[in-house]
Order: structure tokens, then C-alpha cells, then sequence
């Protein structure tokens, strides 16, 4: 007999939250009655959407009181602008207050909206702090994965800082979409029209049965309030140092296991899998199946011992970046202990003038971020975590975003781009003072977990920040390069340009002159920062306080001072707005 089944994936965002919570019990925070939109979609003729694509509020499942949003993909894909992610700010921010037993987000997103890319970039790192301030309270937050658009680019690494994922066998959750890589490399790279490989390398099923997603459902609506309802019932997953350090063991054993894979079906066959190839004729319950094989097979050694993170397999160029080491002289002096590893820079030096070493990492010659070059990162910081306690960490950056490949979407570079964030993220919660310096370029995911995460983050005037060159945004916008380069003049949010990301407050300030005074400086505002933070959360401070998962962090206040600067007028606004609703 068949089973009647409703799309999750045909849903509109407010069917997704209808169907998954208790029936009437939604009430939605700044509803499109209030009509909260982007004024930044009219400059370019585009239609708005009176709730800028994503309804936030608060319900109950199963009585229980939870927190639930979800994001429209049929308004540009589900992109992230500035009101879409100051919404999601506010609603997390009010978790932390109101405390619901847990908070759940129905994904449906592209990532980064190019539109108003800047603003877009800046606003999915602040979901990211808030979110992971939201599991660092005890609250659980639960993402629901399967709507048309994916869960990609920015909101992929969201959902991977989540402590659990549900996904459907129709669900994508990745990074990089395969259109952007097949254009930056060709079809033999990643061939966007082969359907079948673009869900082997980014589908729920591939997703679930590597780990990348906890439960795998069918394209239902009834399966996913289950699937909700069940992760109701598990406890918090634990972020401390332990955590992570695990995390990154699994995804180094992982990287080494894949060798040059690029299919899945080898990948799974590596990890312990037998008749890797009938996995995408299997429904959900013989998938299931097949990830207790796999874990059983990780639990036996069957899947390989840990083995250490593999180089990136590219060369750095040459030229093209700023010379890393005449800035380490400047900051240090000579013999400061910095060193290059590839595109991987690393050490310990003490900033000229100043007494207290710190740990350098960092990236050069426009390194682009795949799985292993975050993993070297990640490692540097849990090195710091483990063997330094309370020493400060400036974070070089120059990356050109995240590498494009198809074999780094297969291993989930998504999840080693939020692991890389969530280390640093525990950096700060540990009492460390992060500082990122953008001292050549910082484009689209490798800037959001880096720089983006630091308790503060600085550049110099020559830097480049932007998400996309402007010939690539005009063909993934379908909008005249032209309009786009006469917006580039003087549209803060869209132009690409430092001086646009520190009128937004995505960039605290300009180092200018004496870059060791600089630093010095940049650290005394830190401490003065952190320290104004935990008092006024009721925390001690101090690198040898008692270390526990819900130290508070200083308040993000990125939105506000973009507010004061002209460069976002409404993050800060509509964010309170959420807060202050009835």
C-alpha cells in the first residue's frame, strides 16, 4: 500500500513551520505586516519581500516551548543580506534570554546574497557568533535541511556549527554550489548537468552516511517533525576543547583516508563501506544500515588509523600577494619566529615593543581554503587551546575564499570551515584575545572563518575585501556589469573595497604607519574589550579563570558600529526590533 507523502522541499518556509510545530502556536517576530525589507535590492531594480526572506518566532512541539525560523528559497535562493541575517541575529540573541529547550532552523539557502554581498558576508559570521553563543548557554540548536535551494556557502558552515543536522535524501548541503566550480575550472572539475553527480557529492544520502548530517529522512514533512521531535529528546553536544579536538582527529582521518579520491562511492568504499555502489538505489531505512556499518567499521580500525592532515596539493604562487615576512619584520622585528608552510604561515613572536609572545597563523599568497589548509589552521589553534593557555592569537590573512574543487565539497570542506571557526570561537570563550590583520585580500568563505571570528578584526589600507570579482557576480546576477561597477563607486554594502568593510564594522580600523604600535594598540583594546564583556556578563576574566562552555564572550557589536559609520543602517535596528516584538 502507498503512503501519502507531502514535499518538504515544495514547501514555502511558513508550510515548513505550519507543519512542524504544534498546530497554531507560531508567532512570528517582525511578520511581513511590519514589512521589514532590504532597501538594498531596490537600488538595483530588484523586487523585495516584505519579511527579506526568513520568518523568525517562537512556538511550542509537543507542548515543548522551542524557538523556530526558516528561510524562504523561492525569494534569491534564500540569500543572506543584511535584514535576512540581522533577523536571525535578533532570534537567537532572544534564545539567550527567553532560553526555549531548543532552537530550530528550517535552511533554505544559497548563502551569501551577491546583492548585497558585503553586508551578506558580515551578517552570516554574526550568525555564527550568535549561534554558537546560543549552544554555549546549554541550548541546542537543531538544523532541518531539504528545502530546493540547499544549505550552501555561508549557511552550509552555519549548519555545520549546529549541534544536530537533519537532512533528506532530495537535501544538498555543501559549500561551493557546482555551477561556481564548474566556471572557475570547467565540467571535467565538477559537471553541474550531471544530477546524479551533483547529489553524490553534496545529497542528504552522501551527507548522512560520512557523518556530516545526523539523520537522513525522506522528502516528507511527517519525517521531519519526527526527526525534530526525536532530536528534542538528545541532549546539548558538548564544545569544549575535547569536543574539538575530536572533531578534528575524525576530519584528519577522514582527509587522509580520501587520498585523490573524487567520488563518492570511493570515498565510502575507503571508510569501511562493501557495495559502495548500490547506495543510490537504497532507500532511508538501508542507508541507515549502511552508516552503522561505517561507524562500526571507524570503531574497529577498519577505516585506518589517524594519520595526519595532507598539504594542500596546489603550489602558492610566487607573486601576486603581499610579502608576509616584511610585515612580521615590522610587527616583531627580525627573527620573529614566523614561518611559511606553503600557503600556511605559523609561529611565535613578540610584537616589537612588547613583552608577551603571541601565536601567529595564518595564510599567504592568496591561499585558497580547502579542507586540509583549515584543518592546519584548526590544529594551530587547539595547539595554542592546549599547551598556551590565556596567550593571544593575531590571525594573517590573505585568501582569495574558499578552494573550488569538487573532491573538497565530497569531504565536507563546509565542516572543516566551521570547525576551523568554532576552534577560534573557543579561543575567545578560553579567554584568548583573537585579532585578524587582513594584510592582502579577503574574499567570501575564507574570510568568514578566520578574520570574521576574531574578537576584532583590522587591515591595512592597501587590503581587498570583497565575496566576488564583479564579471562573476554579473553572471551569477544576471545584472549588467556595468551597473554593478557604477554601484562599486559608492554602495558600501555591494562595492568591494576595505574602506567599505570598516564603514559596515566589519573592520574595526585601518593600521596606518607604525604597524608594531598598531598591534600593541590593537591588543590593549582587546583585553579592555573582553574584560568590559565578562564583567558585565558576571564572569571572571583573566587567562587562568575557570574554563567552562558557556563563558561569555564581548558582545558583538559589528551591526552597531556599522550603524554609526552609515555603512549598515538597518543590522542594528532590526535586530532590536526582534528582541523588543511582543
Amino acid at each position: 500500500m502507498s503512503v501519502h507523502r507531502h514535499s518538504w522541499a515544495e514547501c514555502t518556509a511558513r508550510e515548513r513551520l505550519d507543519a512542524l510545530v504544534d498546530a497554531g502556536s507560531f508567532h512570528e517576530w517582525l511578520p511581513p505586516a511590519e514589512r521589514v525589507s532590504s532597501p538594498h535590492l531596490a537600488a538595483l531594480g530588484l523586487p523585495q519581500a516584505f519579511d527579506d526572506g526568513v520568518a523568525v518566532g517562537r512556538a511550542t512541539l509537543d507542548g515543548r516551548p522551542i524557538f523556530v525560523a526558516a528561510q524562504e528559497g523561492g525569494f534569491i535562493g534564500g540569500g543572506v543580506g543584511e535584514v535576512h541575517g540581522a533577523k536571525l541575529c535578533g532570534w537567537l540573541a532572544r534564545a539567550l534570554r527567553e532560553r526555549p529547550q531548543a532552537v530550530i532552523l528550517c535552511a533554505d539557502s544559497g548563502g551569501v546574497r551577491l546583492h548585497e554581498a558585503n553586508a551578506g558576508l558580515i551578517a552570516v559570521s554574526e550568525v555564527m557568533r550568535a549561534l554558537l553563543d546560543v549552544r554555549a548557554a546549554g541550548i541546542p540548536v537543531i538544523v532541518l535541511i531539504g528545502g530546493a535551494a540547499g544549505c550552501f556557502g555561508g549557511m552550509g558552515i552555519v549548519a555545520g556549527c549546529a549541534d544536530w543536522r537533519v537532512i533528506s535524501v532530495t537535501g544538498r548541503l555543501s559549500m561551493s554550489g557546482p555551477e561556481v566550480i564548474e566556471a572557475a575550472h570547467g565540467v571535467e572539475e565538477f559537471d553541474s548537468r550531471d544530477r546524479a553527480l551533483v547529489w553524490r557529492t553534496t545529497g542528504g544520502k552522501h551527507r548522512y552516511l560520512i557523518g556530516d548530517a545526523d539523520e537522513l529522512v525522506d522528502d516528507d514533512v511527517a519525517a521531519f517533525r519526527a526527526a525534530a521531535r526525536a532530536a528534542l529528546d538528545r541532549p546539548p553536544r558538548r564544545n569544549d576543547l575535547t569536543a574539538r579536538q575530536a572533531e578534528q582527529a575524525l576530519l584528519t582521518r577522514r582527509l587522509a583516508l580520501a587520498g585523490e579520491v573524487r567520488e563518492a562511492r570511493e570515498l565510502w568504499a575507503a571508510m569501511g563501506l562493501a557495495d559502495a555502489g548500490r547506495v543510490p538505489d537504497l532507500g532511508v531505512d538501508a542507508v541507515r544500515g549502511l552508516r552503522a556499518t561505517l561507524e562500526d567499521a571507524a570503531r574497529t580500525g577498519i577505516a585506518g588509523a589517524e594519520q595526519p592532515a595532507r598539504p594542500a596539493t596546489a603550489t602558492p604562487s610566487a607573486t601576486g600577494s603581499a610579502d608576509w615576512a616584511t610585515l612580521c619584520t615590522a610587527l616583531f622585528g627580525p627573527g620573529h619566529g614566523v614561518q611559511a608552510d606553503g600557503w600556511f604561515l605559523h609561529g611565535t613572536a613578540t610584537p616589537r615593543g612588547g613583552t608577551q609572545p603571541l601565536a601567529v597563523i595564518g595564510t599567504t599568497d592568496h591561499a585558497p581554503i580547502g579542507a586540509a589548509l583549515a584543518l592546519r589552521q584548526a590544529a594551530a589553534v587547539l595547539d595554542v587551546l592546549a599547551r598556551h593557555p590565556g596567550r593571544a592569537i593575531v590571525l594573517l590573512i590573505d585568501t582569495q575564499g574558499q578552494q573550488l574543487r569538487r573532491q573538497d565539497e565530497l569531504l565536507g570542506i563546509h565542516r572543516a570551515m566551521a570547525h576551523l571557526g568554532q576552534c577560534i570561537d573557543l579561543a575567545r570563550r578560553r579567554g584568548h584575545r583573537v585579532l585578524g590583520l587582513v594584510y592582502d585580500q579577503a574574499l567570501s568563505g575564507g574570510f568568514i572563518t578566520s578574520g570574521l571570528m576574531a574578537d576584532a578584526c583590522d587591515a591595512l589600507p592597501q587590503a581587498e575585501i570583497r565575496v566576488m570579482r564583479l564579471p562573476s557576480m554579473a553572471r551569477v546576477t544576471k545584472l549588467p556589469e556595468s551597473r554593478l561597477a557604477e554601484l562599486a563607486q559608492s554602495n558600501p554594502v555591494f562595492a568591494p573595497g576595505v574602506e567599505h568593510y570598516v564603514a559596515m564594522g566589519g573592520v574595526r580600523r585601518l593600521w596606518r604607519g607604525d604597524l608594531a604600535a598598531a598591534l600593541r594598540q590593537a591588543l590593549v583594546d582587546a583585553e579592555v574589550e573582553d574584560g568590559a564583556g565578562r564583567g558585565a556578563s558576571g564572569a571572571a576574566s583573566g587567562a587562568t579563570a575557570t574554563v567552562t562552555t558557556t563563558a561569555p564572550t564581548p558582545p558583538d557589536l559589528r551591526a552597531r558600529l556599522g550603524a554609526e559609520r552609515g555603512g549598515r543602517r538597518l543590522a542594528a535596528t532590526t535586530r532590536d526590533r526582534v528582541l523588543a516584538a511582543p
